[in-house]
């Protein structure tokens, strides 16, 4: 990590947006350990199959991630986060089950309102210790994956390698690629969730 002196887990959401700009990926790891269950916890409230809220949080995050230049700072994070977690379990809600079940048709990109009202997330000592130790299980984990998903997942979580760039380093198609950063995602997922048991 590149400051010393100060873990990273100790930083604010501000700080760590900043260093994320300055693409650190280890400051991405600690935004997502930090609010990985809020986050799964908001879109459980639409969707409800586990497996599709995985993939909606996964994909929140990504979007997340590859917009952090957009954030406000004016807002909290959270409510940034939130947001687009929302959007996205909506983008997988039919128009027709969204009336079925009474839930907003509209887009909520505009609805800020509500969102504002969800709290920040209270952190304490023991949370930094989870989340440090969360942090280096991620890139453990990494190192466990197959062959053919660990050299992509360093390359992207890592190394911050875009699609077309690992498709042309490894003259792989690029749907191949988003497949696998897909599923290396998906296995790191539920690696992250499992792995304290395993131990």
């Amino acid at each position: 990590m590149e400051r010393t002196g100060s873990k990273l887990t100790n930083l604010t959401d501000a700080e760590l947006v900043g260093l994320a700009l300055e693409q650190n990926q280890a400051a991405y790891i600690v935004l997502y350990t930090r609010y990985n269950t809020g986050v799964r916890a908001h879109i459980a409230r639409y969707v409800s199959l586990q497996e599709d809220i995985e993939d909606i949080c996964l994909e929140s995050f990504q979007k997340a991630f590859s917009q952090i230049a957009t954030y406000n700072p004016e807002y909290k994070f959270s409510t940034w986060l939130y947001r687009i977690a929302r959007n996205t379990a909506f983008d997988h809600i039919s128009r027709k089950d969204r009336e079925k079940n009474n839930l907003p048709t509209t887009s909520i990109s505009e609805q800020l309102t509500e969102m504002n009202e969800i709290p920040a997330a209270i952190h304490n000592p023991e949370d930094e210790i989870i989340n440090q130790q969360e942090y280096d299980k991620w890139l453990a984990n990494i190192e466990k994956l197959k062959d053919e998903y660990r050299t992509i997942a360093r390359m992207n979580l890592i190394d911050n390698f875009g699609y077309k760039e690992i498709a042309d380093e490894l003259d792989m198609p690029i749907n191949t690629v988003k497949t696998r950063i897909r599923r290396a995602k998906a296995m790191l997922l539920k690696m992250m969730e499992v792995s304290d048991e395993l131990l």
